[in-house]
Order: C-alpha cells, then sequence, then structure tokens
C-alpha cells in the first residue's frame, strides 16, 4: 500500500473504543487530514509518548483512504515545544491557534503556508521570554486571514475611501475595514464597534511589522482581538464558538 510521509501537528484528540484515539491532525503535504491511531491508549503501544499536542511529529499514513479516516501507520517526533507543555498561559494561546485551524481551515487542504504559519508562531511563543498574549493572537490572526487569501485594511473607510477618518471610526467586519462617521452617520462619536485613530494606526503597524508594533491599552487590543475575530468568521465561511477562547481569558485575568 502507497503511503505518504509528512510532519505534522496533532489539533485535537479524540478517544475511540477502549485503546484507540482520533487525531486531527495539520500536516505539511497533506492539509488538515483525520487519522486513527489504532492501539494508542495502551500502555505498550508504539505510539506511548509521540502523540502529544505542541510537538511536531513524522507521520506515515495511506495515500488513498476508502473512507475520510486514514489509519497512522507510523509516528516520529521531529521537534519539541517545551515551554508550551509547561507553561499554562502558552498553552492557552496556543491552544487558541489549534481551534482557529480547525474551525476556519477546510479539510483536507494542502496549504504549506498554513502549517508553517501555525509551525513558526508555536515556535515564536515557545521561545519567547517575554510575550504578551493579545499582541500576538491579534498578530496571528492577520496573519491566518492574509495566507487564507483575505486582509483587513485600517487607512481608508471602506465605504467611501477618504483616509480622513477622524478622531473614530466604525470597524465593520463584513466590509473588512473602517466606515467613517459620515458614512456610518455617528458624528464622530463613540458607539458599539468605534475605533479610535490611535487603534487603527496601531493595527496597520501590527500587519506590517508584527509584534514589533508595541503594545497598547490592554483594553484596546481586545478590541482588536474581538474584531479580528469576527472578520475571520464573516470571510472563512461563518463565526463558530471557540472552547479555547474561555480558558484563554481565564488566563488573561491576572495580568
Amino acid at each position: 500500500m502507497a503511503s505518504l510521509k509528512s510532519p505534522g501537528l496533532i489539533l485535537k484528540k479524540t478517544p475511540f473504543s477502549d485503546s484507540s484515539l482520533i487525531l486531527k491532525v495539520f500536516t505539511r503535504e497533506s492539509g488538515l487530514i483525520t487519522l486513527i491511531a489504532k492501539g494508542a491508549k495502551r500502555p505498550k503501544s508504539k505510539y506511548h509518548g509521540l502523540l502529544d499536542f505542541f510537538t511536531l511529529d513524522q507521520f506515515v499514513y495511506p495515500a488513498k483512504s476508502k473512507s475520510e479516516i486514514h489509519t497512522l501507520m507510523e509516528v516520529g517526533l521531529m521537534r519539541d515545544f517545551p515551554r508550551l507543555k509547561s507553561d499554562p498561559a502558552r498553552q492557552s494561546l496556543a491552544h487558541v491557534f489549534l481551534e482557529l485551524y480547525l474551525k476556519y481551515v477546510p479539510e483536507p487542504e494542502q496549504s504549506h503556508p498554513h502549517f508553517e504559519l501555525l509551525l513558526e508562531r508555536l515556535g515564536r511563543i515557545d521561545e519567547a521570554r517575554e510575550f504578551d498574549p493579545v499582541l500576538e493572537l491579534c498578530d496571528f490572526l492577520l496573519a491566518l486571514c492574509a495566507v487564507s487569501g483575505f486582509s483587513p485594511q485600517f487607512s481608508e473607510c471602506a465605504q467611501c475611501g477618504r483616509t480622513d477618518l477622524g478622531f473614530r471610526a466604525r470597524l465593520d467586519p463584513d466590509l473588512g475595514g473602517p466606515v467613517c462617521a459620515t458614512c456610518s452617520g455617528t458624528g464622530g462619536g463613540a458607539g458599539a464597534g468605534s475605533f479610535s485613530a490611535r487603534l487603527l494606526r496601531w493595527l496597520t503597524r501590527l500587519q506590517a511589522c508584527g509584534p514589533r508594533a508595541g503594545r497598547i491599552p490592554r483594553e484596546e487590543e481586545a478590541q482588536a482581538e474581538a474584531f479580528l475575530l469576527a472578520f475571520l468568521g464573516k470571510h472563512a465561511g461563518g463565526s463558530r464558538p471557540m472552547k479555547s477562547l474561555d480558558f484563554y481569558h481565564q488566563m488573561l485575568e491576572p495580568l
């Protein structure tokens, strides 16, 4: 039987029967696929210690399958992310990354840019001595939108094209950008979905240079996060509830 070999990252694990696991894996060569690891829960399984979150593994599986579930044939460790495994704050952010791929990347769909993005960002938050999780999540959301073929813009009104947006503008997830006070009929006052000029400038810098854009007040970072999640949902097939966000936000509370 012809087989494929590909590096991959486990996004989800589900128990199956008394001894096996169903795995959702994002692979470099096949995109998001479903694998069954037969006997993986047995104490003497050949997969023991290899099917963890936050490890880059080499997966071997059939090139063709009669069903959507491929049988895992072999697996080998390629790279570990030790800080992600030991730090709950890093884990909570990384699990959001994994669930975003589960919710918004079609299965199966080979995409080397998607794979490289996820691998690079897991490595970055694993290696960083200090990091701002909301900044990292906003940057990841912008990058995920870009590799998926759609990106918001923050420099001109999405309806009339004016670049002088005033003191505040409304960000519209459907239009993918700000709507000036004139077009939105707000008169420039604060309201639901309104963003300050500072926040729009920050999003433009973040889009251009990543975390080097620096930090802004946390409440504004959170506002940007909410917009980017809404934008991704609108343009990737509909917003979906994400369990990982609840734990992630709980981890932010002491900050």
